[in-house]
Parts: structure tokens; C-alpha cells; sequence
């Protein structure tokens, strides 16, 4: 017959595993909802992530076409002034002459190679600052400059071009930086187009675009 001790610690016995049961319990239930919050937790960052994939596939599809965009309406305003100059024609080599009358020269031209033309059909008719070239080139040492607009205080390089486009105007102002930089002599614009020659016995080079600069 079990003693009085031995049913106290059976009694204690029986308490402990019980016990030790529910608190197990507790803890499977605990990391249960531990696990499964951070499953939850997982779903919407992976949710989240995927929806800033997509927004970037978004932005960079829309960034695309806005940079075809961008190109085609630059195409569209290079061809536009090009065409406003498509009228424009140059007679060179022609002597200058006091009070000369150049639209009667030019329409003697037009009578020379049989090309009727009334007045109407010209805008304007004036000459282009070739002298400028001439005297650049004769005063190697002194170019033309500030000083010679008569401002002695003030000396900076100045130049005479034909009436450019806004890209030819910027490809010929980043070509005249390379050719300080590269010490490349001559950077010149002729027909709506640049050019550069190393010195004056290398022949003359087409700058084409930006990509042109970088091979000099």
C-alpha cells in the first residue's frame, strides 16, 4: 500500500506534466502565430516588391517612349530649319563694289543661266561677312576680338558665321572648346556645316554630331 509520500509525489508528478503540457501547448500556439505573422509578413513585402517592379517597368516603358518622343520632335525641328533655309541660295567669289546693287546682280544671274524671276519671289538679298575670314586669316597673331568693336577695355575673341540652325550653333560653339583644348588650328562653318583641320596642312574634317568631337 503505497505511503503517504508516495502518492504526494505522484500527485506532484501528475502536476508537473500537466503543466509542463499546457505550457508546451502555449508555446506551439505562440509560434504558430510567430510563423504564420511573418508568412503574412513575407506575402506583402514580396506584394510590395512586386508592385515596385511593375512601377519601374511603368516608368521605364514611359520614359521610352518619351525619348522617342523628344527625338522625333527634335528630327521634326532640325528638318523645320533646315526647310526655312531651303530658299536661301549663296553666289560667291562675286567682287564687292561701293553702292552695289546686289538684287539686280542676281536677277542678272537669273537672266544668264535663262531663269525668269520677278521681284516678288525675292525676300531679301544681302552679302555674307566673308571679309571676316579674310582678316582672320591675314591676322593670324591679332584675330578679330572685342578691341575691334571699339572696346579697348575688354579682349575676347569674337566670330562672324553664316546664320545657323540652334544644333549647328551648338555643335560648332562644342567644336571650338575641343579645338582649344585639343589645340587643333582651324574650326570653320560652311553651308550649314562644321569642319576643323588640325593645322594648315591636314585636310579638312567633317564634324557630323558630338560623337564626331570625341574621336579628334
Amino acid at each position: 500500500m503505497a505511503t503517504f509520500s508516495q502518492k504526494l509525489r505522484q500527485e506532484i508528478n501528475k502536476d508537473m506534466r500537466l503543466f509542463i503540457g499546457i505550457e508546451i501547448q502555449k508555446l506551439k500556439s505562440e509560434f504558430t502565430e510567430t510563423t504564420d505573422f511573418l508568412a503574412a509578413e513575407q506575402k506583402d513585402l514580396r506584394e510590395e516588391i512586386q508592385a515596385r517592379r511593375e512601377m519601374v517597368e511603368t516608368l521605364q516603358t514611359e520614359n521610352s517612349r518619351l525619348q522617342k518622343d523628344v527625338k522625333s520632335l527634335e528630327e521634326r525641328l532640325i528638318a523645320a530649319e533646315k526647310l526655312s533655309r531651303s530658299k536661301n541660295i549663296e553666289m560667291q567669289a562675286v567682287p564687292e563694289r561701293k553702292n552695289e546693287d546686289l538684287l539686280r546682280m542676281f536677277k542678272k544671274l537669273c537672266e544668264a543661266i535663262n531663269l525668269p524671276l520677278v521681284d516678288a519671289e525675292v525676300h531679301a538679298c544681302r552679302r555674307i561677312l566673308s571679309a571676316a575670314a579674310r582678316f582672320n586669316k591675314a591676322s593670324k597673331n591679332d584675330p578679330l576680338s572685342t578691341k575691334h568693336l571699339g572696346t579697348p577695355d575688354t579682349h575676347q575673341r569674337i566670330y562672324v558665321v553664316e546664320h545657323l540652325s540652334p544644333d549647328c550653333k551648338q555643335l560648332y560653339a562644342a567644336a571650338r572648346r575641343t579645338a582649344r583644348e585639343s589645340g587643333i588650328a582651324d574650326v570653320w562653318v560652311k553651308h550649314g556645316r562644321v569642319y576643323t583641320r588640325k593645322d594648315e596642312k591636314s585636310g579638312a574634317v567633317l564634324i557630323k554630331n558630338m560623337d564626331t568631337l570625341k574621336t579628334l
